[in-house]
């Protein structure tokens, strides 16, 4: 069940649909379609739209990535971006520096990133990827990017930026079974068209999974540090990127690279799970070494107790 049109997963989204669970999250669907799949009852919950997968007496609910496989605590601390990472780095896990500060703390916070060369400033509880600034250099660039974090927030997280490709690793009691590429929304050149006319062929042939490309402020303002517009006409081969921030819900790719992860990168980020007491399936934000340049050890940017 490895395609997003399959037999499988239409029948399970029409299941879900029927039993009035949310039938669009492809989270949901793929899960509905692997318990159909093993002959085990998915069912709505009795007391919220959620659904539920019954096997033998053992009973465990799903919403999205949600689930109670997941002990509160493990969530509680992996919805708190600094108490994750501080609790890593005492265990000697790679994992960034960050401190949390106040709308308008600016001018402290800059003060305490000055020992960073390139500083990352988004939304301590933030999703999804928005409002997230990453590679800041210039005061003039963390201002800006503090200010508008600020204006959605009242907690606004600051991190030590660590260059390298960022990837989206499933754990399953401890053990890394999948490990997602995920590069930022992007265009290859053909040597003819323009950025905007690859951005409307490429959002043309995007499937069900992948978001389309968006085209806005922050995308101009991307192109422009890239000395690029919108009619900018890039070579054949040349890969000009619309955003700093790899998530599939801003445009990414995600690229399956479960089989480039050496055998010491996956003992590191399977000792990043089990740090978190409690987390039986989660979604860990990893940053690898795949460049010259990039920061040469695994360093964990995320955990997420209800990987979507």
């Amino acid at each position: 069940m490895d395609h997003f049109d399959s037999p499988a997963f239409t029948r399970a989204a029409a299941h879900l649909a029927e039993l009035g669970v949310n039938s669009t999250s492809w989270t949901n669907i793929v899960v509905a379609a692997e318990a159909l799949e093993r002959g085990l009852t998915v069912r709505r919950s009795r007391t919220q739209p959620r659904m539920v997968i019954e096997h033998r007496g053992t009973v465990k609910t799903w919403a999205g990535g949600s689930t109670d496989h997941n002990a509160d605590l493990a969530k509680r601390i992996a919805a708190q971006k600094d108490v994750a990472s501080r609790l890593l780095r005492n265990q000697r896990i790679g994992a960034p520096e960050n401190s949390i500060f106040g709308p308008e703390e600016t001018s402290r916070a800059w003060s305490w990133s000055e020992p960073f060369e390139r500083t990352v400033i988004k939304p301590a509880n933030g999703k999804q990827g928005r409002e997230v600034h990453v590679g800041l250099e210039t005061e003039e660039q963390f201002r800006e990017a503090f200010r508008r974090v600020g204006s959605v927030t009242e907690r606004v997280l600051v991190e030590e930026f660590r260059p390298g490709v960022e990837h989206r690793c499933l754990i399953v009691d401890g053990v890394l079974q999948a490990a997602t590429l995920r590069r930022p929304g992007s265009v290859l050149g053909d040597g003819r068209s323009t950025v905007e006319q690859l951005v409307a062929a490429k959002n043309a042939s995007r499937g069900r999974y992948h978001r389309k490309l968006p085209l806005d402020e922050q995308v101009d303002a991307h192109l422009a540090r890239a000395q690029h517009r919108r009619d900018t006409v890039p070579t054949e081969g040349e890969r000009v990127f619309l955003h700093a921030v790899s998530n599939i819900r801003t445009g990414g790719d995600a690229i399956d690279a479960t089989d480039h992860v050496s055998a010491e990168e996956r003992a590191a980020i399977e000792k990043a799970a089990r740090a978190l007491p409690g987390m039986r399936i989660g979604g860990l934000d990893v940053i690898l070494p795949r460049r010259e340049g990039d920061h040469q050890e695994p360093s964990v940017i995320e955990l997420n107790a209800s990987p979507g």
